[in-house]
């Protein structure tokens, strides 16, 4: 298994599904976002880490290599509910 295939499937274990028009993994229960640039970019241990996490106190949490604008969080706010 890839090192990639084992982001996935950790992520999917967690309650994560991934949204192919916007290239993200999502978690509405615990509100954070992941882009599959960041997933690819960054480590297993970093990403269980992240899955491990309360959900965000206010709002959602974007994991982006380069940080989304206020307006897009807002619109991937919207789009994911």
């Amino acid at each position: 298994m890839t090192e990639l295939a084992k982001k996935e499937a950790l992520l999917e274990a967690s309650g994560y599904r991934y949204h192919f028009d916007r290239m993200i993994y999502f978690n509405r229960t615990k509100r954070q976002a992941l882009s599959l640039e960041y997933v690819e970019d960054h480590s297993l241990e970093e990403i269980r880490d992240l899955v491990d996490q309360q959900p965000a106190a206010n709002g959602w949490a974007f994991y982006f290599n380069d940080p989304p604008s206020d307006r897009v969080k807002h619109d991937l706010a919207d789009a994911l509910g």
